[in-house]
């Protein structure tokens, strides 16, 4: 999900009663053939306007504000700092980026904390895109991506002392998230620490007009049913991670989807209607609009939740 980046074109952001806003052009980004959504397809055509419209960041996710926040980009390095926190990175340590973007978090912690670090994802132009950035930034030699597909991880088992997820692990189907929390526990290291941030379902009851935002949600960045918090840590401990610790994020990450919200707003109100190649930003925003609607009536949730490896998997579970 978007951090704030403005692309060009408007939706039609008009809301009756708080209702959701919907986007005024149809997905382009649905199968033919009624397989699901193309995520690589729709994050190749992200690629241009993450890479122009995220500044110097690189990221297409939520800033966290604090007592001392002061600007946006000093928001976006508080929530990758905050996610580091989460894994106790240290210099040296190898990390996996699962589901790395266009490489701005990949990036920043290898710049920031001197880990070695993966970013894998499954939309091939970003591993160009992400090995540009690293190389420009001087990390070439800590940063490398790979595409692949984070459902089926390719890297041997106790491979690495940190997996993290930014904003990704929404894109597994719900059937699949067990089996890729057993893939995140494989390659972990004993001692090894997953930790995401992410968009999730905060268990309170929706009404029919919040269960229309949820599914808008959906249709905007092609994510399945977003997951309850309580469900991921229930899901963790049957998965044998230990230690588990939840923060909640929710007051400090509302101000930057606030701002983020009224530019967008604005912009499209003074701009003509999307072009083909426009169209996956305009509902990657949307996604933030719906998020941020969902936060502020308290059924979304935007924690960081981490927990350890306690040793090698049992070898049935492997």
């Amino acid at each position: 999900m978007p951090n704030g980046g403005i692309g060009p074109g408007p939706i039609d952001l008009s809301s009756r009663d708080g209702g959701p806003m919907k986007p005024s052009m149809k997905s382009a980004y649905r199968d033919r053939a009624g397989n699901g959504p193309l995520v690589a397809e729709y994050y190749a055509d992200l690629t241009a306007p993450l890479q122009k419209g995220t500044g110097d960041m690189r990221l297409a996710s939520y800033g966290l504000w604090g007592p001392e926040t002061r600007t946006e980009q000093e928001s976006l390095e508080r929530s990758i700092h905050l996610l580091a926190d989460g894994c106790g990175l240290r210099p040296g340590m190898r990390v996996l980026d699962a589901g790395c973007g266009v490489g701005g978090a990949t990036v920043f912690l290898a710049r920031a904390y001197g880990v070695r670090i993966t970013g894998l994802t499954n939309c091939e132009p970003h591993v160009a895109a992400g090995t540009e950035w690293a190389e420009e930034n001087g990390v070439g030699h800590l940063a490398d991506f790979r595409h692949g597909d984070f459902m089926d991880i390719p890297f041997p088992d106790a491979t690495f002392d940190a997996v993290i997820n930014l904003e990704s692990f929404c894109y597994a189907a719900p059937a699949d998230r067990p089996a890729y929390m057993r893939g995140v526990r494989r390659v972990l290291k004993p001692g090894g620490r997953w930790c995401l941030m992410e968009t999730l379902l905060s268990g309170k009851e929706m009404s029919p007009a919040q269960d229309a935002v949820h599914v808008s949600l959906q249709r905007s960045c092609l994510v399945p049913p977003l997951m309850p918090l309580r469900d991921l840590t229930a899901m963790m401990r049957r998965t044998g991670l230990a230690d588990i610790e939840v923060r909640d994020l929710d007051a400090e990450v509302a101000p930057f989807i606030e701002s983020l919200t009224k530019r967008w707003k604005t912009f499209v109100l003074l701009t003509p209607p999307p072009k083909p190649d426009q169209v996956a930003y305009h509902e990657l925003m949307q996604s933030s609009i719906d998020f941020g609607q969902g936060l502020r009536e308290g059924v979304f949730t935007y924690p960081r939740v981490s927990g350890v490896n306690p040793g090698p998997m049992p070898a049935a579970d492997s």
